[in-house]
């Protein structure tokens, strides 16, 4: 894959993953939650922030069906990444009154829509994303499975069920939001802090990424030849997307070794959450 730059009229690189291998996790993870929601769960469980586990429920209900509107055509209501949050909070306060069987069924129908709508277009065919951007359809089927995976978490954590994640879709979520991830720098935060950081996923040797910070910017690429980082990073596929989603803190799973850092400025790797907003 070429570089990855937040400019708008950056050239599209070339895919790390294609559009087959995200539907694959996509459905794998859906069907896990649909399964999740049927399982006579209390709705009215705390979920994460001020989400029940059916407005979360929702949330990934009426997320999903938009995500096969915009494979569509249909323009995001979300004007701006910000805007996003109000969209999502609009999801839920018109799908949460719903009880958890009926949002499983939605659910799976939105999933079986979203997925028979990426079959009829190209692999790897460009589609309309929020904030008037267009992405990979790849990166839109890797979004929805990652929704899933870590909202599926969410509710899993609050009813005290398993909920366990196989590392391949973990690492197919990650590659998928590559081309998204440089527009959710804060470029605030990021401002007059340049780093490199090269991101290594455990258990295949595809699944890496380097992400460079400059002028408020990020660049996401692959490795080159005598190019050197200032933090280097091995990481399990699940704990790090924790990270990157606002699941985790990164102390915890340096200390378990489920991400590892070291380089001239390994302790970087404790300050690169901090630089995004949350998906």
């Amino acid at each position: 894959m070429n570089g990855i730059h937040v400019r708008a009229d950056a050239e599209r690189p070339s895919l790390p993953i294609d559009s087959d291998r995200a539907a694959c996790a996509a459905r794998g993870a859906a069907g896990q939650l649909v399964t999740l929601l049927r399982a006579g769960l209390d709705p009215g469980l705390a979920a994460v922030g001020h989400w029940t586990v059916r407005d979360v429920a929702a949330h990934v209900a009426g997320g999903a069906e938009l995500y096969t509107q915009l494979l569509r055509g249909t323009p995001s209501p979300a004007t701006s990444i910000e805007a996003i949050t109000a969209v999502n909070d609009q999801i839920v306060g018109t799908f949460g009154q719903q009880e958890l069987p009926s949002l499983a069924d939605r659910v799976e129908a939105a999933a079986d829509d979203l997925l028979a709508a990426a079959e009829r277009l190209q692999p790897d065919q460009e589609v309309s994303w929020h904030a008037g951007l267009r992405m990979p359809l790849s990166t839109v089927l890797a979004v929805a499975c990652g929704e899933c995976l870590v909202h599926g978490r969410d509710i899993a954590r609050a009813a005290g069920r398993p909920w366990p994640v196989p590392a391949d879709w973990a690492r197919t979520v990650f590659l998928g939001l590559l081309p998204v991830v440089p527009h959710y720098l804060r470029a605030e935060r990021a401002q007059g802090r340049p780093a490199r950081y090269d991101i290594r996923l455990r258990g295949e040797h595809a699944a890496r990424a380097v992400f460079t910070i400059e002028d408020g910017m990020l660049t996401v690429g692959p490795p080159a030849a005598g190019q050197r980082a200032d933090c280097y990073l091995s990481a399990d596929p699940w704990a790090l997307l924790l990270v990157l989603y606002g699941r985790s803190g990164p102390l915890k799973p340096a200390l378990s070794g489920r991400i590892l850092a070291w380089g001239h400025r390994p302790w970087l790797a404790f300050t690169l959450p901090t630089l995004f907003r949350k998906p």
